[in-house]
């Protein structure tokens, strides 16, 4: 008589604001949903932020990424009372208060601080989601 077979099943609930990998793919991520452009015209950027700028009227982010490629990323401020409301922390909603997760002082990244910065290639703005170290 043949030995019983034990099947195990993993799930994984990802929600729809957490950074996710594809299914077919686990070296693909899943954009958030707040990225509102087509898969064929967005690119994202993963890795460690080597240089920040946060000024009154835009962002400025060089991410030495995970790809070996160093890329800039612009984000300007024109239409936001508040700079947070255009970030995600981790996939979720930034809030004023995470600026101290990601920021020693204004304009003053912390060391280790990474991004997912989502371009699309159509002018909309980008969606940067950082990814501060863990404590």
């Amino acid at each position: 008589m043949p030995a019983p077979s034990i099947k195990i099943s993993f799930l994984v609930l990802l929600l729809p604001s957490q950074t996710a990998f594809a299914e077919d793919n686990p070296s693909r991520l899943i954009p958030p949903a707040r990225v509102d452009c087509s898969y064929d015209h967005l690119t994202s950027y993963t890795g460690k932020v080597v240089e920040y700028q946060r000024m009154a009227d835009h962002t400025e982010l060089h991410i030495a990424t995970d790809w070996g490629t160093l890329e800039t990323v612009r984000l300007p401020h024109t239409k936001q009372k508040d700079s947070a409301a255009l970030y995600l922390i981790e996939g979720k909603t930034f809030e004023p208060s995470d600026w101290q997760r990601v920021e020693i002082s204004p304009g003053r990244l912390q060391q280790g601080v990474r991004a997912a910065a989502w371009v699309c290639s159509d002018n909309q703005l980008p969606v940067i989601d950082w990814l501060p170290p863990k404590e």
